[in-house]
Parts: structure tokens; sequence; C-alpha cells
């Protein structure tokens, strides 16, 4: 064995393989950019407002895995694993020094590269403007009532 062989078995054993894009994956909560197809922020999954949007992307693209950040509390993550169970899509709960760093919440992955170019769940599906038709409209003053 030549003594480069020998440093890099040894640095493998002691630091472990080294992985490719290693802050893609920890932004992405262990995958890369080039597999995801829709992600949302730690805010965005504590909102619950986005929960249509991603069961419209597991519609579209069945037989993908669900990562959510293991640092979200059980009670805002129980509404996504429940649409998850309910699409029969797997999910996987990352809970490593990582998650806790991530700004990202949620991930909906492909196990190969589909290179998606737009992620973001507000940029692709954004949410929709209250329209001026569908308030209510104001109630008169008791005196306009009178008086007009």
């Amino acid at each position: 064995m030549s003594p480069n062989n020998v440093q890099d078995y040894l640095n493998k054993g002691m630091y472990g393989s080294n992985q490719t894009n290693p802050d893609e994956r920890r932004k992405y909560l262990g995958s890369l950019r080039e597999r995801i197809y829709l992600t949302m922020t730690i805010e965005q999954v504590l909102s619950n407002n986005y929960i249509g949007a991603l069961k419209k992307e597991i519609q579209l693209h069945p037989d993908n895995t669900l990562l959510l950040n293991g640092s979200i509390d059980m009670e805002y993550l129980s509404p996504y694993i429940q649409l998850s169970n309910s699409l029969k899509c797997p999910f996987r709960m990352i809970s490593d020094d990582n998650s806790e760093k991530s700004p990202i919440g949620l991930v909906y992955v492909a196990p190969a590269a589909v290179n998606v170019d737009v992620v973001d769940v507000s940029e692709k599906y954004p949410e929709p403007e209250p329209d001026q038709e569908k308030k209510a409209p104001k109630k008169k003053s008791f005196f306009k009532r009178f008086f007009s």
C-alpha cells in the first residue's frame, strides 16, 4: 500500500467518507438540491398555509419521500404526517445537528435528480390574494340608514 492510500484509509475511518456538497446537504436536511420538488421553511411549516400545495405536489409526483425537520414540535408536524399517511407517501424525521441549524422545515425529495427550477413553496404556489368581492359588504351606519 502506498502512503497516500494508507492516509486516505485512516482519514475515512476517523472522519467518515467524503460527502458531495456538504453545505447543500446541511441546508436541505441531508438531500441534494437537484433531487428536490418542494421545500418549506420552518415558518411556513408552522403557519399550515401550504398544506394544500404540498398535497398537490405529492399527487403530481407520487412515490417520493417527505423529509421533516425533527427540531420542530410534533404539534406542528402532525398535519403533514397525516397528509403523508393518507396519500401513502413515506416520510422521515431528520433529527441531527444539521437539522437544528437548517432554516428548512420540510423537503419533498426524489431518490434521483429531477432538476426543478423553483422549489420554494411560496414561489411555486403563491397564496391567492383575497378578492374584494368575497369580502362582506360594509354595513351602513345607523344614521346613514335613516338619513340617506
